[in-house]
């Protein structure tokens, strides 16, 4: 694996301007294998005062290894999204004399970055985003701290792009342990965005008869000048063996389930909880797991779908390898973590400067593929 001894050599370019004073470091993340390399790096900027793993991707010795090693509290948006639970929570984690930072994926502190910035007055550095759902998020709000994302920047280009390969993987793979397979699969994809469009290209070279459900107009235009088909939803339910969603937003409800076709296979690219306007735990139908990883619902007329992860991110399942193109958004939340620290900045959504990012993807190519000017 060409990413193999490399991380370190990577990362230090970003750590050895050596250590913030006072910084403390509110870390939401995957705690994927991968992932160790990237906390102790960012452990030598700043001190960590706690790492918040995402739920449904927390992998077992990974945790083990954080929960070792640095406080671990669990996440969830109940009570992220309450004023008062996130400064009773947060605030014990802050030394009188330290600055915070919060590095988020998924928006998880958008509802309440008001409440922090209140308790914590300039101390409260700001928040660095990951995702599109995040940066979304932090959109619709009222900012009172500023948030640098990164989920629009060329280098998270490249890395949707692997994501959207991981997913087709992990979604052929979980089809294969129910004896299907994706050749003349009729497929519909929901959402024509960054990984939408690598879902797309990639499920084209499998050989489906692939059908869009796009809303945005623009994305639209797009999606036809790629040569895809477009349909409006009660289409693309009725005729998909094969409904892989892309939106991040609540694409299916209760009575779109109950419009799909008969073994249709359901999946998600992001979690249950973004995607789906319905909980799991609340269906009101049977449910079993008919393979690994693989939900049957019966639904009242006593026909099956099938949810691929149980409708959480579906390449999870694989552990959501996408190769080294992951450090390169790493290391643009470490330097997004150092421009907040370094440089304050006023209330509002931004992204890295673009002669940073350069600097990034210089370091990327030389150290993991050799590349360089």
């Amino acid at each position: 694996m060409r990413s193999q001894g490399s991380e370190h050599l990577f990362f230090r370019h970003f750590t050895r301007q050596g250590p913030i004073e006072g910084l403390c470091i509110l870390l939401v993340t995957h705690l994927l294998p991968d992932r160790p390399h990237f906390i102790q790096a960012l452990a030598q900027v700043g001190r960590i005062g706690a790492i918040l793993p995402k739920p449904k991707s927390a992998h077992g010795e990974t945790l083990a290894w954080a929960c070792q090693h640095f406080p671990v509290l669990e996440l969830n948006r109940q009570w992220s999204n309450c004023p008062q639970q996130v400064v009773a929570r947060i605030a014990p984690l802050v030394a009188a004399h330290e600055r915070l930072v919060i590095l988020d994926i998924g928006g998880y502190f958008a509802r309440t970055q008001a409440q922090l910035a209140e308790c914590f007055g300039p101390r409260f550095l700001g928040v660095v985003e990951m995702t599109e759902n995040g940066h979304q998020r932090y959109a619709l709000e009222p900012l009172m701290a500023p948030v640098l994302s990164v989920a629009r920047s060329p280098l998270k280009q490249a890395e949707d792009i692997q994501i959207g390969l991981s997913v087709v993987y992990s979604a052929e793979s979980l089809a294969r342990t129910l004896n299907r397979t994706f050749n003349v699969c009729q497929a519909a994809l929901f959402g024509y965005g960054k990984v939408g469009r690598s879902i797309a290209r990639e499920l084209r070279c499998r050989n489906l008869h692939l059908e869009l459900v796009e809303t945005d107009e623009l994305r639209q235009v797009e999606a036809l000048s790629h040569g895809f088909k477009l349909v409006d939803k009660a289409q693309a339910l009725a005729r998909a063996e094969l409904v892989v969603c892309s939106t991040g937003n609540g694409s299916l409800n209760l009575e779109d389930l109950a419009a799909l076709r008969p073994g249709a296979m359901l999946a998600s690219v992001t979690s249950a909880d973004d995607e789906f306007a319905f909980s799991l735990a609340e269906l009101p139908w049977l449910s079993e797991e008919v393979c690994p990883h693989v939900l049957a619902l019966t639904r009242p007329d006593g026909s099956i779908i099938f949810l691929l992860n149980r409708g959480e991110a579906v390449n999870f399942v694989h552990g959501a390898v996408i190769g080294e193109y992951v450090y390169l958004v790493l290391a643009e939340i470490i330097e997004g973590m150092r421009l907040l620290a370094e440089f304050p900045m006023v209330p509002g959504l931004r992204e890295l400067p673009p002669d940073l990012m350069r600097t990034i993807a210089r370091h990327w190519l030389a150290d993991f593929h050799g590349v360089t000017q």
